[in-house]
């Protein structure tokens, strides 16, 4: 058996500079309206490589990994269909207020409505994961 070491270009594979750490989440929405152009922002205490948000309610996932650009990421449809999100927002690591910092010891994710995994009346889970 060979292995293959032609034309792969390795990133993210050193070790995280703090012991692993996860954090996970469950938020429920109320029924008011969401505002599409707002976020809803999550403290974990770390700055997380790994970010799946989940609305268990419409089975919709949207993750992020560590190299992946601000408001994008992947997004897996209740019917199993997984696309790359780079248009209609997605997940963030940031700031408090918002602001996208990649040490940041937040997340934060676009309630856009056609990304549609923050609705009204939904619950979400979340892990993040250094």
């Amino acid at each position: 058996m060979a292995i293959n070491t032609a034309g792969q270009t390795l990133s993210g594979n050193t070790p995280a500079a703090d012991p692993p750490k996860s954090k996970v989440g469950r938020v429920v929405f109320d029924g008011t309206s969401i505002t599409a152009a707002d976020y809803a922002v999550y403290s974990v205490g770390f700055t997380p490589r790994y970010v799946r948000f989940q609305n268990i309610t419409d089975r919709i996932s949207v993750e992020w990994f560590e190299g992946m650009t601000a408001d994008t990421c992947l997004k897996t449809a209740a019917a199993g269909t997984k696309t790359i999100e780079t248009t209609n927002l997605g997940i963030t690591i940031c700031d408090s207020d918002g602001t996208a910092n990649t040490s940041g010891r937040y997340f934060k994710v676009a309630q856009n409505a056609t990304l549609a995994v923050i609705a009204a009346s939904k619950t979400c889970t979340w892990i993040a994961s250094n």
